[in-house]
């Protein structure tokens, strides 16, 4: 174990060194802070015993300076003085502990003891960091693996957009807060017209990359509070929340002309797509519940499909409308 004995007082200083490496220590002295601080700036050492009283720069302004160069050695003051309000200070400045000097020398054979100890703890004190930082890592790996398990959970593989199942979950806590509260609730359900030909001329690869491209080019186009899933194959839906079917329409007519508009290329080809729109609202006075909604959503898509696709169209028990 390598000690600084840091003491202006020479003789005490080499006194000390001497017992210490009796005992079997590698021991240096320093005869004042100044030199401490050289010393330490281009050696390591396992502990430093510092004089409380020296001029300059006191034990105390040591611990500080230290402290501020960031050397985190174990410090241990020593004292002729041995009164409480010392001891307090040192040890509120970082001393790892304390020796008072006596008059018959007897604190010397302490020392090796008192060093031995503040080894001890700051070996467990930097362990005790290491654990710390570890298992703070550890948590944070594991916080990001249950996002990601989360986000699995809730996306849809191909598309990255959300799955049948969460719309499922959100469309019951939508239904609930919509009927709490009396707002309105809408739904947009669509799909791609004619994409079995797409699959067929072009390959499922091809397909399935035109599909992530259409969730993610609608995905930009909707509201934050809007949620939107892959229905199944090449089906999407839309939960439109606090949206009247007046509105819900021209949304949903403006997702048609957005595809509609939009070029997908494969190879050096420039595909065209269309998509066919069904949309619905809590409005209905038929749509009590949410297999209602989602009844009379999926009729007023199979009649977009029936009048021609690529149109937005609704359907009521009293009147339809495109």
């Amino acid at each position: 174990m390598k000690v600084l004995i840091v003491d202006d007082d020479e003789s005490h200083a080499e006194l000390t060194q001497e017992r210490l490496q009796q005992k079997g220590f590698s021991v240096d002295c320093a005869f004042s802070a100044e030199e401490c601080l050289e010393k330490v700036s281009i050696s390591t050492y396992d502990a430093i015993v510092a004089d409380y009283s020296m001029p300059r720069i006191s034990g105390l302004e040591l611990l500080d300076e230290l402290t501020k160069r960031g050397i985190d050695t174990p410090v241990i003051i020593t004292t002729g003085f041995g009164d409480e309000k010392t001891v307090v200070q040192a040890m509120k400045r970082g001393a790892y502990d304390y020796i008072v000097k006596e008059p018959d020398l007897g604190h010397l054979d302490l020392l090796p003891f008192v060093l031995k100890d503040a080894r001890s703890k700051y070996l467990l004190q930097k362990e005790n960091e290491r654990l710390m930082a570890e298992l703070i890592a550890k948590s944070k790996q594991l916080e990001e693996l249950n996002l990601k398990l989360t986000e699995l959970s809730i996306t849809d593989e191909l598309t990255r957009i959300y799955n049948y199942r969460f719309f499922q979950l959100m469309l019951e806590k939508e239904w609930d807060r919509a009927e709490r509260y009396k707002r309105e609730l809408s739904c947009i359900l669509f799909d791609i017209d004619n994409f079995k030909r797409i699959n067929d001329l072009y390959g499922h690869p091809v397909g399935d990359k035109i599909l992530r491209e259409l969730a993610e080019l609608i995905s930009r186009s909707v509201r934050q509070s809007d949620y939107l899933a892959r229905y199944g194959g090449e089906e999407f839906v839309m939960l439109l929340p606090d949206s009247n079917l007046r509105n819900s329409l021209k949304i949903a007519e403006k997702l048609r002309k957005l595809i509609e508009d939009h070029p997908f290329y494969h190879a050096e080809e420039t595909l065209r797509l269309t998509i066919s729109l069904g949309v619905t609202s809590n409005e209905m006075p038929e749509v009590k519940s949410t297999s209602a909604l989602m009844e009379l959503v999926d009729k007023a898509l199979y009649k977009a499909k029936r009048d021609g696709k690529n149109c937005v169209r609704f359907i009521s028990s009293k009147k339809s409308s495109s």
